[in-house]
């Protein structure tokens, strides 16, 4: 099936058409409006969605190669949808702050505050990492099969980390009470 066009994030709900189908991973918020994507099979088959926030302010829209299933990232929260249907088909997250399409594997990585997570996209996780940062990540680059960047600590220092992207291993961060767990 080919499709018309990519799905689009629209400024806000339409004033006119269908109801658009509702997601809320909480079952709050339904009739309040958050990050709305139109998704369109074709010229007569498109339906909008109205996905309700997480914990954070990042938001985006990942459609898999063939435009069947997407991955909505509303406010930290995701939903895995039927681009055709309208179906739910997987939530996840909540406190996503970014993510990083890794082309090598097809894959999502996926940034919380503390941790990240290898997800593929027609949905289940491949690895989370253990516990890299007290709060917050910056400078985060992808090199081959490794992610590398710095995680903050308490002390307001920044410190490097390597994780190995076919395993989700980690070398280095700023959270090392993990670590001496891990090692003991």
């Amino acid at each position: 099936m080919e499709f018309l066009s990519a799905p689009r994030i629209l400024p806000g709900l339409p004033g006119v058409g269908n109801f658009p189908h509702q997601f809320s991973a909480t079952g709050q918020g339904k009739h309040r409006e958050g990050l709305v994507v139109e998704f369109c099979a074709d010229e007569s088959r498109c339906w909008v969605g109205n996905f309700q926030p997480g914990l954070t302010k990042f938001s985006a829209v990942f459609a898999d190669g063939k435009g069947l299933e997407a991955n909505v990232l509303a406010g930290g929260q995701g939903y895995r949808v039927n681009t055709v249907t309208g179906e739910l088909l997987e939530e996840f997250g909540g406190d996503i702050e970014s993510a990083l399409e890794v082309p090598s594997t097809g894959c999502l990585l996926l940034c919380s505050p503390t941790d990240f997570e290898l997800r593929q996209r027609g949905g289940g996780v491949v690895w989370r990492s253990r516990r890299i940062s007290w709060d917050g990540f910056r400078d985060l680059s992808l090199h081959g099969g490794e992610l590398r960047g710095e995680a903050w600590m308490f002390d307001d220092t920044w410190h490097p980390f390597t994780i190995f992207l076919a395993t989700g291993a980690v070398e280095g961060g700023s959270y090392y009470e993990a670590q001496q767990v891990e090692e003991r």
